[in-house]
């Protein structure tokens, strides 16, 4: 009996050392075995490896697509020397090598782009070919099914996707106020100054905020565009003024007398002329652009002096 509890007590203490040992031990799992190389996964390999040290001042689209096709030439059953395919020495091995060769290329690549991408927004000069190669190509990766959603990868993306967000939202405001224009020429009329006070302010609030993104702010074209945002709608609003004496004038004759001209038509359109204001536009050439078109309705109340008018009863 004694001996009994002895036993039960060594098979006790044996298991608790156990416990102890195996908590206090880490178990390294045994290597992976990774699959026999060939000639043909050697070249590939090197091929994505050298995607890494491309110079990221080209893009290395045409690079990419080039391995992606050996990729899928390599894979594909050659009777009667490699009835699987060239990639491994079964169907197994085959398919398993291409899933590999595919993800480490998609990898390499994305990670290559990303940073070519950047190469581009950090300089000043963003031209148009390359932000609409960069547009697709980062849509077209970030629609893989290789992406890891929520990877470092992914979170470039979405900052590529922010540049062009504000890049777009700057270049559609600088587009809307190159093409500002206003066209209703009663003589109640008034060009919308209120409105173009607002773009003005806006665009220099974009450059006081550095265009509101780190890349962005890099981007020359739309600090030029944002500067001369002053002196095209001021371009407009001589234009528009320019059309409204043009469409007002040599009408004197529709009037019984000089005076009844100048009180209903001419002093009206030539306050409005006066009321143009530098201190909205800031621009260099306001006086000679003011006394233009304040000369050219001048001319037409001269003609009005000169016109006799018939007698009237």
């Amino acid at each position: 009996m004694k001996a009994l509890k002895i036993s039960l007590a060594a098979i006790v203490i044996a298991a608790i050392a156990l416990f102890i040992f195996s908590s206090l031990v880490t178990i390294i799992n045994p290597p992976r075995i990774s699959m026999p190389k060939n000639q043909f996964t050697e070249h590939i390999e090197k091929d994505i490896n050298a995607l890494g040290k491309f110079p990221n001042i080209k893009f290395c689209k045409e690079e990419n697509d080039n391995i992606k096709f050996l990729i899928d030439d390599y894979c594909k059953p050659h009777p009667p020397q490699y009835p699987y395919g060239r990639l491994g020495n079964t169907q197994s091995e085959n398919d398993q090598w291409k899933e590999n060769l595919t993800k480490n290329l998609y990898s390499a690549y994305a990670d290559k782009f990303i940073s070519q991408a950047i190469f581009v927004f950090r300089g000043s000069e963003w031209r148009n070919d390359d932000l609409n190669f960069i547009r697709s190509e980062y849509q077209s990766l970030r629609n893989s099914k290789l992406l890891e959603k929520g990877s470092p990868v992914d979170k470039k993306f979405t900052e590529i996707q922010t540049v062009f967000s504000k890049y777009d939202e700057i270049a559609g405001f600088i587009s809307t106020c190159n093409g500002f224009s206003y066209s209703a020429f009663g003589l109640s009329d008034r060009f919308p100054i209120s409105e173009v006070q607002g773009k003005i302010s806006r665009a220099t609030t974009f450059q006081n905020n550095h265009l509101e993104n780190e890349f962005v702010n890099s981007c020359k074209r739309l600090h030029d565009g944002l500067k001369e945002i002053p002196q095209t709608l001021f371009r407009a609003h001589v234009r528009y003024l320019d059309n409204k004496v043009s469409k007002w004038s040599n009408l004197y004759s529709n009037y019984k007398s000089q005076s009844d001209y100048v009180n209903n038509l001419y002093s009206p359109l030539k306050s409005e002329i006066e009321s143009l204001d530098n201190d909205t536009y800031k621009v260099g050439n306001f006086d000679g652009e003011y006394k233009r078109v304040l000369d050219k309705w001048s001319d037409d109340n001269t003609k009005a002096y000169t016109y006799s008018y018939p007698t009237r009863h």
